[in-house]
C-alpha cells in the first residue's frame, strides 16, 4: 500500500511513465525475437518532415517574398545578425554520440517518534534512519545504464540501541532482486538495468519497477512488483515498490504502444520482521487479542520455469483518453498470509504460526484515465479465474479449529475508481503559485465464493490534499485513509518548508484508528495498529 502524489497534471495517468504488460511464453517469445530481428520505419517518414535538419524548417532559409538575390542576402544577413549567439551545431544536432552520465544524491534523516505519554523519550524514539538515494545514468541517448539504488542504515555508532525494534531482516540475507539486508542496514539497487533504443522499440534487461495502473492509492493492474510492507503505507510510492530482475520489450506503433515483460525470478514481498527476540514496530504479534501470531520468513517460490513470469500491455491515448489491457501469467505478487500450525511458547497462551504463500495466478486487467476541464478521472480493474484464498474457519470456537488452513483457487475482482481535481486556488487567494490538488479514490477486493476469507486489503477509501504557498516554500500535505468495511482509519498530515537550496524539512503526524473487540473475523485490519500513532520529523538535502 501507498500514497502517489500527483505533482504535474501533465503526467497524471502514469502515461508518461512506460506501458507495461504481460502474455504468455510462446506469444512473448515470439514478439521478442520478431522485435529485435526487424527494424521497423514505419514513423520516419512521418518524422522526416519536422526534423531540425530539414532545410524547409530552417530559419536559415528565410527568404524574401520576391526572391532576388538581394532580398535573400538581406534577409540571411538579418537572422544571422539575430542569432548570433545561436549554436547551430548543437540546435541541429540530431544525437550526440559520445557517452556521457548524470547523477544525483538524495540524502534524507528520517525520525518516528511513537505518541505514548507513558514512554520515556528514549524509548519513545523507534525510528532513527540515515538513507541515501543515487540516481545515475551513463551512456548515449539510445544506449545507457540506468541505476537508483537507495542505501538505509541506522547510526548505530551514536547509539548502539537504535534500531533494536526497527531491524530491517531477522539475518544478513541477498534477494534475487539485489536486496542486501541485514538487522541495521540495507541496500536496494531498485532499479539497475541496461536500455538499447532503436527507431521504433526498446530492450531493457535487469531489475527494474513497473508502475502500471492510472490509480493513485492501490493499482490493481500492477501485477509484477512486490511491495515493501514493512512500515504499512508510511513509504513513498516510489520506496514501495521492489524493482525485480526481468527482460522487457515496448514497441511503438503509429496507434499504440506494446509493452512486454518476462520474469525468469520470483521476488517476495518484504514483510516487517517477526523475530520472537525482537518486537518490531509494526509486526503484528497478536490476534483475538491473546493468541501470539508468528511469521515465518517470506520466502520467494522456487526457480524454475514453472515459476516464470509473463506479461504484456496494450496502450493508447485517443483524444486526451488513455486507456490500456493487460495480462499476466506467474507467481502472484501478494503473499496468502495462511495459519499453518500452532505454537507453544512458556507461559504464554497457544500461539499461531503463519507461512507466507505464493501461487501462480493469472489476471486480465484495464485501466482509463481522461482529463475534463481541472478533473482527472480514473478507473481501473483487474479479475483472475485462479486466485488462492483461504476458507474461512470459525474463530469462536478456537479447539474447533484446523491447521494448517485449507485453500483453493477462487474468482477473484478488485478495482479502484476516483478523480483528481486540480483546485483553482489562484481565484481565492490572490498571488497564489503553487498548485493545490485534491485526490479521492475508491479500492474494493472481493472472491466470488462467500466460503473464504474477504481479502485483506478492501474496501478503503483514500482522500488526499496537497498545496504549495510563499513561491512553493510551504508545503501542505494531507491524507485520509478510511476502512468501510471494519471501521479503520489512518489520518496523515505533513507540513515541510523547502530551503531553495537542496536542503527540506518535514514534519508529520499519524493517528491510527481501529474498530474491533478482539474477534479476528470482525475486527478491523488497522485495529492491530491501533498504538501505534507517531509523530515524524525528516530532513531532506538534494544536490547537484
Amino acid at each position: 500500500m501507498g500514497i502517489h502524489t500527483v505533482r504535474d497534471r501533465s503526467t497524471f495517468g502514469r502515461g508518461g511513465r512506460g506501458i507495461e504488460g504481460r502474455c504468455c511464453l510462446p506469444v512473448l517469445a515470439f514478439l521478442l525475437i520478431f522485435g529485435v530481428m526487424i527494424h521497423p520505419r514505419v514513423l520516419a517518414d512521418v518524422f522526416a518532415s519536422d526534423a531540425p535538419g530539414n532545410p524547409n524548417n530552417s530559419r536559415l532559409y528565410a527568404q524574401d517574398a520576391s526572391g532576388s538575390e538581394a532580398s535573400s542576402e538581406a534577409s540571411s544577413d538579418e537572422s544571422w545578425e539575430y542569432d548570433e549567439d545561436w549554436d547551430l551545431e548543437s540546435d541541429f544536432a540530431i544525437a550526440d554520440d559520445e557517452p556521457d552520465w548524470t547523477w544525483r544524491i538524495d540524502v534524507a534523516f528520517e525520525n518516528f517518534i511513537k505518541t505514548d505519554r507513558d514512554l520515556h523519550f528514549e524509548d519513545a524514539y523507534k525510528k532513527q534512519e540515515i538513507s541515501t538515494r543515487l540516481d545515475v545514468k551513463y551512456g548515449t541517448s539510445d544506449r545507457y545504464f540506468k541505476s537508483i539504488t537507495d542505501v538505509y542504515f541506522f547510526p548505530t555508532f551514536l547509539n548502539e540501541d537504535v534500531g533494536d525494534d526497527y531491524e530491517y531482516s531477522r539475518e544478513s540475507r541477498w534477494h534475487r532482486n539485489l536486496r542486501i539486508s541485514s538487522q541495521s542496514s540495507e541496500i536496494i539497487f531498485r532499479e539497475f538495468y541496461y536500455n538499447w533504443q532503436f527507431d521504433n522499440y526498446r530492450i531493457r534487461i535487469g531489475n527494474q519497477v513497473y508502475p502500471w495502473g492510472t490509480a493513485d492509492f492501490l493499482n490493481s493492474t500492477s501485477y509484477l512488483n512486490p511491495n515493501d510492507l514493512r512500515e504499512l503505507i508510511l513509504k513513498d510510492d516510489e520506496e514501495r515498490r521492489l524493482g525485480v530482475p526481468s527482460v522487457s520489450a515496448m514497441m511503438f506503433f503509429s496507434d499504440f504502444t506494446v509493452e512486454m515483460v518476462f520474469v525468469p525470478f520470483h521476488t517476495a514481498v518484504a514483510l516487517p520482521s517477526t523475530d520472537p527476540s525482537t518486537d518490531h514496530f509494526w509486526a503484528v504479534d497478536k490476534v483475538e487479542d491473546q493468541y501470539p501470531i508468528f511469521f515465518d520468513e517470506s520466502d520467494p517460490m522456487d526457480a524454475d520455469s514453472e515459476n516464470f513470469g509473463y506479461g504484456a500491455r496494450i496502450s493508447k491515448t485517443y483524444r486526451g483518453m488513455d486507456f490500456s489491457i493487460s495480462g499476466y501469467h506467474g507467481p502472484d505478487n501478494n503473499q496468502l498470509l495462511v495459519p499453518v500450525e500452532t505454537v507453544l511458547e512458556p507461559n504464554q497462551s497457544v500461539g499461531i504460526k503463519v507461512e507466507p504463500q505464493y501461487f501462480v495466478v493469472d489476471y486480465v486487467g484495464a485501466d482509463f484515465s481522461m482529463t475534463y476541464e481541472d478533473f482527472a478521472f480514473n478507473i481501473e480493474a483487474a479479475y483472475s479465474p485462479n486466485k488462492r484464498a483461504i476458507i474461512d474457519q470459525d474463530t469462536d470456537h478456537p479447539q474447533d479449529l484446523e491447521f494448517p488452513y485449507d485453500e483453493e483457487r477462487t474468482d477473484y475482482l478488485s478495482y479502484s475508481i476516483g478523480f483528481n481535481y486540480f483546485i483553482p486556488m489562484h481565484k481565492l487567494l490572490s498571488g497564489h503559485a503553487g498548485e493545490s490538488l485534491f485526490t479521492m479514490e475508491w479500492y474494493e477486493a472481493t472472491y466470488f465464493n462467500d466460503k473464504f476469507e474477504d481479502p485483506q486489503i478492501t474496501d478503503l477509501l483514500s482522500l488526499q490534499f496537497q498545496d504549495s504557498y510563499f513561491d512553493n516554500r510551504v508545503k501542505v500535505w494531507l491524507a485520509t485513509v478510511f476502512e468501510t468495511r471494519e471501521g479503520g482509519m489512518i489520518f496523515w498530515p505533513k507540513l515541510g518548508y523547502d530551503f531553495k537550496n537542496g536542503f527540506e524539512v518535514e514534519i508529520g503526524y499519524v493517528a491510527i484508528n481501529g474498530q474491533g473487540e478482539g474477534d479476528y473475523d470482525e475486527d478491523s485490519l488497522l485495529y492491530y495498529y491501533r498504538d501505534n500513532d507517531l509523530v515524524m520529523v525528516n530532513f531532506t538535502y538534494a544536490f547537484p
